[in-house]
């Protein structure tokens, strides 16, 4: 139950996130892009989309990786301490 909870407000948050960046993208003249009909400004729109997806995720990725080698290290350190 706590599993299914902790997913649903994960995917949630994803929602919001997606639903934000397109309706920027969209505030900001975005609505050019999608609603000229031109095949090309609709694949650029939606390029930019999925890019600023792939951005945010590549960075939340980066940021959880250094810290778990910084957490890595630490607990390096501290088994040296106790096995001295």
């Amino acid at each position: 139950m706590k599993n299914k909870a902790k997913k649903l407000l994960r995917w949630l948050c994803v929602f919001l996130l997606c639903f934000l960046v397109i309706y920027l993208i969209v505030f900001f003249g975005g609505w050019k892009l999608f609603e000229s009909g031109d095949p090309i400004l609709i694949e650029i729109g939606v390029a930019l989309v999925l890019s600023v997806f792939i951005f945010i995720i590549n960075e939340v990725i980066t940021t959880h990786e250094k810290k778990i080698k910084d957490l890595e290290e630490q607990i390096k350190k501290i088994e040296n301490i106790i096995t001295k």
